[in-house]
This record gives C-alpha cells, sequence and structure tokens, in this order.
C-alpha cells in the first residue's frame, strides 16, 4: 500500500473520529450523574454509594422522584419531613437499610433514562412520529401536484407562482412566526393541536417545490401524451404515471426534511402544552424551574436520537438511491 493512499485513510479515520466523536460523548453523559456533570468523562464514572446523611428532599428532587411513590413503595404513613435525613427516615419509620438502598438503587443508576421515560417520553415520541410522518407524507403529495402544473413553465404566471414558493427561503422563520401564531391559533382555533404544526411544515416550501418540479420537467412529454391519447384524465396521469417514478425525489425530499421536522423545537414551545410536547419540547423542558437534572437532559437527547437513527438505518438504501440521484446516466 502506497504512503499516499495510508495517508488517505488515516486522514479519513480521522474525519470519522471527529464525526463520531460528539455522539459517543453524548452517550457516555446519558449515564453521568448530575453532580459530576462539570467534568469531562470519556468513560461512564463508577456510580457513588448511596449515602444516609442525604435529606430527603434533596433526594427526590435530584433524583426526580415521585414523594407520593416513595412514601407508599417503602409504607410510610404520616408526614414525611423534607429535611429529615435517610438515616432519620429508617429509624423513625423502621425501615431496613437493606430494603431502602435496593428501592434506590435502579434510581441513582439509571436516574436519567427512568426520569425520561416516566416523565412521558413514549407519548413525545408518537406525537413526534405523528406530526413527521404526516407532514412528509402531505408534503411530497402536495409538493407533486405543484411540481406536475409548474413543471416546464408552460405559462407566465407558473414563472410567477414558481418564484413565490422560493421566496420562503429568504425570509426567516422567526419574522412571520407571529402572524402564523395569530392565523392558527386565535383565527383557525389550532392552539395545542398537531394540526397546526403539520400545517406549517406542509405549507408552500421552497424545497418540495424544487425538488418535484425539476423532478417531473425531466420526464418525457411522450408519458403524458400517451397518457391522454389512453383516456387518462389530469388525476388518473398523476396517480397512475407520475407517482410511480416519483420514488427517488420523494426520498430526497424526505431525506432533508425529516432532521429539521424531527428537531423542531420553537414551534411545539409556541403552540403545545407541555402534556402534548414533542421530542425537541419535551427534551427542552426536562431543565425544569429550580434544579437542573443534566443526566435527565443528555439521556433524552441520546434516546430521542435513536428512533431516526433507526429510520436512517431502514431506509438507508432509499435515502442512497437519494444521494446518488443524477449523479449516474445511462
Amino acid at each position: 500500500m502506497t504512503r499516499a493512499r495510508l495517508g488517505i485513510l488515516a486522514a479519513l479515520a480521522l474525519y470519522c473520529g471527529l464525526t463520531l466523536a460528539p455522539f459517543y460523548v453524548l452517550a457516555v453523559r446519558a449515564f453521568v450523574p448530575t453532580a459530576e456533570a462539570t467534568r469531562l468523562h470519556l468513560w461512564i464514572p463508577p456510580r457513588p454509594a448511596l449515602e444516609l446523611d442525604l435529606r430527603i428532599g434533596d433526594l427526590l428532587s435530584t433524583y426526580n422522584l415521585d414523594g407520593r411513590e416513595f412514601r407508599r413503595a417503602l409504607g410510610i404513613r404520616g408526614y414525611m419531613n423534607p429535611q429529615a435525613t435517610l438515616q432519620e427516615l429508617t429509624e423513625r419509620h423502621a425501615i431496613p437499610e437493606a430494603m431502602l438502598r435496593a428501592y434506590l438503587e435502579p434510581f441513582t443508576r439509571w436516574n436519567g433514562i427512568l426520569t425520561v421515560w416516566k416523565g412521558g417520553f413514549l407519548s413525545s415520541l408518537l406525537a413526534t412520529l405523528l406530526v413527521v410522518g404526516l407532514s412528509i407524507g402531505l408534503g411530497g403529495l402536495l409538493g407533486i401536484a405543484t411540481g406536475s402544473v409548474l413543471a416546464g413553465f408552460r405559462q407566465r404566471w407558473h414563472v410567477w407562482v414558481y418564484n413565490s414558493y422560493l421566496l420562503n427561503m429568504i425570509i426567516p422563520p422567526l419574522m412571520i412566526m407571529l402572524p402564523q401564531y395569530l392565523i392558527l391559533a386565535r383565527f383557525l382555533g389550532l392552539g395545542d393541536s398537531y394540526t397546526a404544526l403539520v400545517l406549517l411544515n406542509i405549507k408552500g416550501t421552497a424545497l418540495s417545490t424544487m425538488i418535484f418540479t425539476a423532478a417531473i420537467a425531466a420526464i418525457p412529454k411522450e408519458l403524458r401524451e400517451a397518457a391522454i391519447i389512453d383516456g387518462a384524465g389530469r388525476l388518473a396521469y398523476l396517480r397512475h404515471v407520475l407517482l410511480p417514478l416519483m420514488g427517488t425525489p420523494f426520498a430526497v425530499y424526505a431525506s432533508i426534511s425529516l432532521p429539521w421536522q424531527w428537531n423542531d423545537l420553537i414551534h411545539p414551545l409556541l403552540f403545545l402544552s407541555p402534556g402534548r410536547y414533542t421530542l425537541p419540547a419535551f427534551i427542552a423542558n426536562l431543565g425544569g424551574g429550580q434544579s437542573t437534572n443534566f443526566e435527565a437532559i443528555f439521556s433524552g437527547l441520546l434516546l430521542s436520537l435513536l428512533p431516526i437513527l433507526l429510520i436512517y438505518l431502514l431506509l438507508q438504501r432509499l435515502f442512497m438511491r437519494a444521494a446518488l440521484a443524477g449523479a449516474v446516466k445511462g
């Protein structure tokens, strides 16, 4: 193997390492206690032993424990002083120390994962899948319908309509956020509704218009003429001719739209209540008001990253076709 090839391989290995390093650090941080959050750990640190001189109130706050569930699990009746220590708790209520440690061990070892899961991760994940799935599916259909009209620019007004879609690329989203909220929440009554998020995602975007207009314009006109001769109308042509040919353009559109729709934070915070948050807003809400559980935040980031990685792994062949679209002819 030549020196040049070795140099290229070394450079690629270094680049891959730098690319994957943040994901590795995130995976490690998901299991680093909040007390160690200011230190850089390259491996999961050992958990410190549970100290019985820890105050109950600090324990519940640090590990995001439900006080009522804590009392019920340990058989505590009556008032539980949050300023008392765990040692005083075991003595006052005759709780065996082994029983207390056995109950708290999962919370101290897997605090971030348990906090995120019990805090509503599953419902936020389902909400995100619903919003993103409907947005990409409906957005793709609308983009194909728009592209079928604008492809080829047969009329002068086609150019004006196409340019109006491209204006979305130069208008900052924050500038029109308040008008969008007033229209959807105040006038249409779609506040605290996933419908509002879907409508925001599928409104005429430059991305879908450019992708599908260019793809449909490249289809030979003979296909449309043959369909018309066979008696196909516009809908039949769209269904039986265009849609089967839009697999690769749709993959291009989906692969670009999926990350930013999945990671949308501002719109869910603006339109939804905390109980209906999608994943980014749900993770942002994990910080809390009095204390910040960094372990839960990093665990939430890790868990929210896994579904989208799974989607890309399952559909990697389709996304590779999208990435290579137009690279090879003939």
